[in-house]
């Protein structure tokens, strides 16, 4: 029997820098929410088990999504941070028995709509221990600055990289590293950085740049130009 997966996408922000009344994973491109094309890169695949989405309890625009009713897809409340709706995602998926605590999640933007199939697979065919993600080599010369806005540094890109999801954790050594990051009060920037702080060093793999996150009007607009 093949491994399965499951994926956690959190959905349940408000998406400010879009200065958009609608939630930028609810906005449209080319006759489909943006949400629903996120979902829709997993929910054929034959290895994804199912897919759960973490929405705002206040969500009023889930209800109309094309996936709803899929049988592999299934919806939790998020909280107040990204981090909170994984968080609370990994103990829906937990509690109700869904997953095992060694079973494999992928976590995902829901505003990271052109992931393709092969890259997915990437994810998906990694055999390390320690997890993974998908992640860019800087390819800009990267300056770190002073208080007052001045260039400090130059640092030395070979050594950087831009990460992106999915990224790939057993279920339950992601909740136990998240959890102990709340307690200690360490800053969660994605799940890389809670493994990160438990001791894990999670493989790099190289992803697309046609896999960026939809944050700004300018990026709605590319992406439709590019689906269009």
């Amino acid at each position: 029997m093949s491994k399965k997966f499951w994926v956690v996408i959190p959905a349940a922000g408000v998406g400010k820098r879009m200065q958009s009344d609608c939630p930028k994973q609810y906005l449209e491109i080319a006759g489909k929410t943006v949400l629903d094309r996120t979902i829709s890169i997993f929910v054929e695949h034959p290895s994804i088990e199912g897919v759960a989405v973490g929405v705002s309890i206040d969500d009023g625009y889930w209800k109309d999504s094309i996936w709803r009713e899929h049988p592999k897809i299934h919806h939790y409340f998020g909280g107040s941070e990204r981090s909170d709706t994984v968080l609370n995602g990994l103990a829906y998926l937990l509690d109700k028995k869904r997953a095992t605590q060694h079973q494999s999640v992928l976590v995902h933007d829901a505003a990271r709509p052109m992931l393709s199939q092969a890259g997915l697979d990437k994810i998906l065919q990694h055999n390390g221990d320690a997890g993974c993600i998908l992640a860019l080599p800087c390819r800009d010369t990267i300056k770190s600055q002073t208080a007052h806005s001045t260039i400090h540094s130059t640092l030395d890109r070979r050594l950087l990289w831009q990460a992106q999801t999915p990224q790939c954790f057993p279920i339950g050594a992601l909740n136990n590293a998240l959890k102990k990051a709340y307690d200690e009060g360490g800053e969660i920037t994605d799940e890389s950085s809670a493994m990160e702080l438990i001791g894990w060093q999670p493989a790099l793999i190289e992803g697309e740049v046609l896999n960026f996150k939809i944050t700004s009007p300018e990026d709605l607009i590319l992406a439709k130009a590019l689906l269009n």
